[in-house]
């Protein structure tokens, strides 16, 4: 009896130390952060909250070991329901300044900076601050991050036949704008006629075809088509067309064409509509004898010769974009033009030597 009543005792005594106990454990392991997340400098008790937050393959710096060099504590408790614990030190792009002063300092000397970062100060619009699975902290990969915010260009790309290679492919937007600032419109990386030509200036192979290497074309030339002397982009689109060889509006691509001026859209932008409608005519174009239109004479027939049968459309070694040999099928026709004071004479495959004085 008495060896049970001594158990009894001892059993007792530890019922009071128990709840003591208890909460000493509780102290030492309840994560800090719920306890005493407004007084700790300590950045691991933030993650054993927001673990999620830094899982990601590519980490911000301060992310999971400094998260006051971004946060501030309000004073209020944290965390509870509807009660913000902490603030951002600055707001928007300010606060990514801070620490990124060089970024700040090469955006600022551009003439030309993305609207989401002049207008909406927000380099969250295509950063994760946190962790992201990709390089720079960027919350897509391109070209889908891009399109996220540039509708018009996705609907665009959607409906056309043809799109540009560097549209579609992984980081292919980069190649050709800079995403932050620029000293070129349009956010590209260099002079646009420039930037085209970093890709073509060799032989170019797309599909079955081969495209020339205007590069060198334009290099070796002695006239170019004036408009080329601006910017690639008069007659193609960099992006997308249904429209062949990425042209912003009709254009025979054949040796023949029927008559009409919408065949003719894209020359017709710059060049007078008139040497395809009028017979005789001293100003619509020089290519006539005395006022008798020879752009009318070969365009206007039932198989109406096109402008590829006598113009290279980007260079020639000769006068009025007129190449020494076109190509007629498979056989490269040789053209024979002399250009004199006052016209002219071509002794091509088409017919035999045949003059024209303006």
């Amino acid at each position: 009896m008495e060896t049970i009543k001594n158990r009894q005792i001892e059993n007792s005594g530890f019922t009071y130390i128990k709840i003591p106990l208890l909460i000493l454990i509780a102290c030492i392991f309840i994560p800090k952060t719920v306890l005493f997340s407004q007084n700790t400098n300590n950045s691991k008790a933030c993650i054993e909250c927001h673990k999620k937050l830094v899982q990601k393959e590519f980490a911000h710096g301060p992310a999971g070991t400094d998260c006051k060099s971004c946060h501030t504590a309000t004073g209020e408790k944290h965390p509870l329901k509807n009660v913000v614990g902490f603030t951002l030190i600055k707001q928007g792009s300010e606060l990514c300044y801070s620490c990124h002063k060089d970024t700040h300092t090469t955006i600022t000397s551009n003439k030309y900076i993305h609207t989401v970062i002049k207008k909406k100060k927000d380099c969250l619009g295509c950063h994760d601050v946190h962790s992201s699975d990709n390089s720079k902290l960027v919350s897509g990969k391109t070209p889908t991050l891009c399109l996220s915010c540039h509708k018009k260009l996705d609907k665009k790309i959607k409906k056309a036949t043809l799109i540009h290679t560097q549209v579609t492919k992984e980081g292919g937007c980069l190649e050709c704008h800079t995403p932050h600032s620029s000293k070129v419109k349009k956010l590209l990386v260099s002079n646009g006629r420039e930037l085209c030509l970093t890709c073509h200036n060799k032989i170019v192979t797309s599909g079955a075809r081969k495209l020339a290497n205007i590069g060198k074309m334009l290099k070796d030339a002695k006239v170019q088509h004036p408009a080329l002397k601006k910017k690639c982009t008069s007659c193609h689109d960099p992006h997308a067309s249904k429209v062949a060889n990425f042209l912003k509006a009709p254009y025979p691509t054949g040796n023949y064409a029927t008559p009409l001026p919408e065949n003719y859209e894209l020359c017709f932008n710059c060049h007078d509509s008139d040497l395809l409608a009028l017979k005789n005519t001293t100003t619509a174009t020089e290519f006539r004898n005395g006022d008798k239109n020879l752009h009318f004479v070969h365009l206007n027939k039932e198989k109406g010769r096109t402008c590829k049968n006598c113009h290279n459309v980007h260079a020639s070694a000769n006068d009025h974009l007129i190449p020494e040999t076109v190509k007629f099928g498979n056989w490269d026709m040789p053209l024979k033009y002399i250009s004199l004071e006052n016209g002219g004479s071509c002794a091509g495959g088409c017919h035999k030597e045949l003059k024209y004085q303006r």
